[in-house]
């Protein structure tokens, strides 16, 4: 099996992070993959001097976090790899990590999408237990800041997984496809998780398959970048995953608002920046959205 890290600018997490999955107790051999979106900040030297075997695939470009790991995954699909696993270079993965995945894998035949109890770095408070989804296509993390003590999920089917942590039956990703490479960051783990879901695979979440993750460490958490990534992607995912009139309306609606209510709004709290980042994430997701939608075909009879 394959385990891929994405990375830009990222050498001061990587050592944590591929030191913890040089570490796995499975059985199963691990061929570990960095894709690297262009670093320049001596990821590649650090990669040959303190982890010779990980494989270093650099990008000539910041190709984003989907189309990145869409390289990776093609790669363990042409070996032949069974499962591959995502893994933020901002996470930190248990010993049993893997094993406790592989294990829930083989007895949930049924399951393409497999995640554990990601936590925040240093806390021990639930960053994520997987995705819900709601009707209007908004994703947010199960269980997000619940303390460990007082979690009471079990190990079961849940409506999607992030990608931060994920290991993915490369199975199901031979009939669903790879990550849409429309999505730059962020939803992109969602869309994928709804596409599985109609082509009959279950997410699955298996509680002791532990993680920590620096919450927000790439982009920062709440930040214009984040803000903006969020809403074109979310935008996306409305225009794909909708029945065709609603995704329409859904759009406008959503569009307006971001332009019209959260962005005056953002002004009013003096965060310019985040109103800019409203604004410019109406534009471009209008236009995800509107190439999203081109590429659909009417609802079957």
């Amino acid at each position: 099996m394959h385990a891929v890290v994405v990375t830009w600018n990222g050498a001061h997490l990587l050592p944590e992070c591929l030191a913890a999955l040089r570490g796995q107790d499975a059985r199963a051999r691990v061929h570990l993959v960095v894709v690297d979106n262009a670093s320049s900040d001596g990821t590649g030297p650090l990669l040959a001097r303190e982890f010779p075997e990980v494989e270093h695939l650099r990008l000539a470009e910041n190709a984003g976090y989907a189309r990145a790991n869409n390289q990776a995954m093609r790669r363990a699909l042409d070996a032949g790899a069974e499962f591959v696993a995502l893994i933020n270079n901002d996470v930190a993965v248990s010993p049993d990590w893997l094993r406790r995945l592989l294990e829930a894998a083989a007895a949930h035949p049924e399951a393409g999408l497999f995640t554990g109890t990601l936590l925040f770095r240093g806390e021990e408070v639930v960053n994520s237990t997987g995705l819900v989804i709601d009707a209007l296509g908004r994703a947010r993390d199960r269980d997000f800041r619940v303390p460990v003590a007082e979690l009471t999920r079990t190990d079961g089917p849940v409506a999607g997984v992030s990608g931060g942590a994920a290991l993915l039956r490369t199975s199901m990703l031979r009939e669903t496809g790879l990550f849409d490479p429309g999505y730059f960051a962020y939803y992109e783990d969602v869309d994928l998780s709804l596409r599985a879901a109609r082509a009959g695979y279950r997410s699955w979440y298996v509680r002791g398959a532990a993680a920590r993750h620096r919450f927000g460490a790439t982009f920062g958490p709440g930040s214009p970048a984040q803000r903006y990534l969020l809403a074109v992607g979310h935008l996306r995912t409305l225009a794909r995953h909708q029945p065709l009139p609603k995704a329409a309306l859904l759009v406008a609606l959503t569009v307006l608002y971001r332009a019209a209510v959260k962005a005056p709004l953002e002004l009013l709290r003096v965060r310019p920046a985040l109103a800019w980042a409203e604004l410019r994430a109406a534009a471009a997701g209008a236009g995800a959205a509107l190439r999203a939608l081109s590429g659909r075909s009417p609802p079957r009879p």
